[in-house]
């Protein structure tokens, strides 16, 4: 594995050859869904890429010669979600608007399955991961030279990601309290394998990171940035004071770059308008649990029992603007509750990595569960105020953190499947 934590580029294009077409395509899945480019050049714009890579890919595990898996609890979870969201389509108070909308999430259940069946060794899991950064530095690049075309000033809009899953201004600053941690772990995991320049390009990802959030004008996704933030809080006690000085460090730099005008609307959250929509869909949200809390509303039924039962106050689509909200109206206590205990069983299986890897001389894998778990806060902080349950974030992170247990069980337990 050594030279692959170097980022050898030549062997990692060996690496890549050699693991097969299974992986080849859902890495390249990964990349049309994450950096868009079909929608950044319109001319590949004539097939419905994303779709026929995922086609491609079930195809091409009829060739897969590594059929190595392991069971975890979110595989078991995965699939009593989607049962509660059929019972919850079922049922629904607007069936038809349910039933035409399961795609959303029944897609994220394949791509889901097919991620933890074709990356199942430490070695696609580290370039699987790889890319994953590098499709994220895509979009902090970006944000971060979009600000710095302003002056590094504040615009309402924020920034804008390509077409898609990231266009909007929150939806990047999401990516990027997921992004940071990530990045900050695999720099600690790899740097006495990189060389300089490597180890320069790698500490761009936070930095960038990091002013993409700030650039994105986004409350939600500062206060992501700030429950990322806590992970790194809750650790051996002999690390402790480092983490609070590293991070009281970071949280001042971050409050004197920040723009005025970001300052003024969180001394203003609670009482401007924003703020006062958020709490009113919220309470409309939490009484929706009380009057249906076995399923709720139904499946993605929110929109339509909204307008119905509610009066809009302006012409835009009536969002939930929660995460937890989303999911306990539309699929009741019920849907709740799964999707608790599968956040629940993210940090279970990332402390199971931990587990397996301690006392190991390689602990890229310990070391990275750590940036998984910082960034599964980050995401529930900012998912917490956006309405983005059934975007990317929570079920890649899902699958990578199966793939990451995958690698380790492989590695420690299965006796040494690595280069």
């Amino acid at each position: 594995m050594d030279k692959l934590y170097c980022i050898n580029i030549r062997y990692i294009y060996e690496t890549i050859k050699k693991e097969g077409w299974p992986f080849i395509v859902i890495s390249t899945y990964l990349f049309f869904e994450y950096v868009r480019p079909q929608s950044i050049y319109t001319w590949l714009d004539i097939l419905p890429w994303s779709q026929l890579i995922l086609i491609l890919t079930i195809i091409s595990l009829f060739f897969e010669k590594d059929r190595y898996s392991t069971g975890t609890i979110l595989n078991k979870l995965m699939i009593a979600y989607a049962l509660v969201v059929l019972l919850s389509a079922f049922f629904s108070q607007y069936p038809d608007i349910s039933f035409s909308r399961l795609r959303t999430f029944f897609d994220w259940l394949l791509i889901y399955f097919l991620i933890v069946k074709i990356i199942n060794n430490e070695r696609r899991f580290f370039i699987f991961f790889l890319l994953f950064l590098l499709c994220s530095f895509k979009m902090s690049q970006h944000g971060f030279l979009s600000w710095a075309k302003r002056g590094f000033s504040y615009a309402g809009w924020g920034i804008t990601g390509a077409p898609g899953w990231f266009h909007n201004s929150g939806e990047v600053g999401i990516q990027m309290c997921i992004f940071v941690p990530l990045a900050i772990a695999f720099i600690i995991a790899t740097y006495k394998f990189l060389s300089k320049p490597w180890l320069v390009f790698f500490l761009l990802m936070p930095f960038t990171g990091i002013a993409t959030a700030i650039a994105s004008s986004s409350r939600g996704a500062l206060v992501g940035l700030g429950a990322a933030g806590i992970r790194p809080l809750v650790s051996r006690p002999r690390t402790f004071l480092i983490c609070v000085i590293v991070l009281s460090i970071g949280a001042v730099a971050i409050i004197h770059v920040i723009p005025e005008q970001s300052k003024h609307r969180f001394d203003a959250a609670g009482s401007d308008r924003t703020s006062i929509h958020r709490l009113e869909r919220w309470r409309h949200g939490m009484d929706a649990m009380r009057n249906y809390p076995l399923l709720g509303i139904g499946f993605e039924a929110w929109t339509e029992f909204y307008s119905r039962n509610y009066q809009l106050e302006d012409r835009g689509t009536p969002l939930v603007h929660n995460i937890f909200v989303q999911c306990g109206s539309e699929l009741g206590y019920s849907g709740l509750t799964v999707f608790i205990l599968m956040i629940a069983a993210c940090f279970v299986t990332t402390r199971k990595v931990r587990k397996l890897g301690k006392g190991k001389d390689d602990q890229f894998l310990a070391i990275l569960s750590y940036g998984f778990d910082a960034a599964l806060l980050g995401f529930l902080g900012s998912g917490f105020f956006i309405t983005v349950l059934y975007y990317p974030y929570f079920w890649i992170h899902c699958a990578m953190t199966t793939c990451l247990h995958t690698s380790a069980q492989r590695k420690f337990v299965n006796d040494g499947d690595t280069l």
